[in-house]
C-alpha cells in the first residue's frame, strides 16, 4: 500500500477526552482511516481528527510548504450528532457530525486554495470526525444508535494543524 500524507486538526486534550468519552462503553477497536486493507485497526495511530486534505507521500515537500503557509486562530467546533456515509472500497464511515461554521470554512478554503485537491473542496466536503470505517453497514448503524442513545451536543477545539504520514501515523510537521 502506498503511503499517504494527511493534514489534520489537532484537537486539544480536553477535546480528545470529550470525543473518546462520547463513545465509551462500546467494545470495538475503531479505525479512523479509510478502508483500504484488512487489520487497519492495528495500523491506525492517528488521534481523532478533522481532515483538511491528503497527498501521496511523494508530495511530502509540497505538503510541508503548503501547511507552513496556513494562518488561523483557535477554532471551536460543535459536535451535533453521529452519522454514516459511504466511503472507499465499498465501506462506510461512522462519524461525528460537525455543525458548519464560518471559521472552519475559511480555514478549509485557505488550505483548498493552496492544495487544489477537489475532494476536499469546502463547498462540497462534508465536515466530519471519523469514528470508524467498516464494510458492515448494519454494524455501524448499531454503533450509531448506541452512541446516540445518550448523546448530547458538545464542543471541541483546535489551534494546531498536524501533517502526518499514515499507516502507521508518523508526525511530519505541526503548525
Amino acid at each position: 500500500m502506498s503511503k499517504r500524507i494527511t493534514s489534520i486538526a489537532l484537537f486539544d486534550k480536553d477535546s480528545l477526552n470529550k470525543l473518546t468519552e462520547s463513545i465509551q462503553g462500546i467494545n470495538k477497536n475503531f479505525c479512523k482511516v479509510p478502508f483500504k486493507e484488512e487489520n487497519r485497526e492495528s495500523l491506525d495511530t492517528l488521534p481523532y481528527h478533522f481532515t483538511f486534505t491528503v497527498w501521496d507521500s511523494s508530495q511530502k515537500d509540497i505538503a510541508i510548504e503548503i501547511i507552513k503557509k496556513i494562518k488561523f486562530n483557535e477554532i471551536n467546533l460543535m459536535i451535533i450528532g453521529v452519522n454514516i456515509k459511504e466511503s472507499f472500497n465499498d465501506s462506510y464511515n461512522l462519524y461525528f457530525e460537525i455543525e458548519r461554521n464560518n471559521s472552519l470554512y475559511l480555514l478549509q478554503k485557505q488550505i483548498y486554495d493552496l492544495a487544489k485537491i477537489e475532494k476536499y473542496n469546502p463547498d462540497n466536503f462534508v465536515p466530519h470526525i471519523t469514528i470508524h470505517c467498516d464494510k458492515d453497514y448494519e454494524k455501524l448503524v448499531k454503533i450509531k444508535d448506541t452512541i446516540m442513545n445518550d448523546f448530547i451536543d458538545f464542543e471541541v477545539s483546535f489551534k494546531q494543524i498536524g501533517l502526518f504520514e499514515i499507516y502507521p501515523a508518523k508526525k511530519i510537521e505541526i503548525i
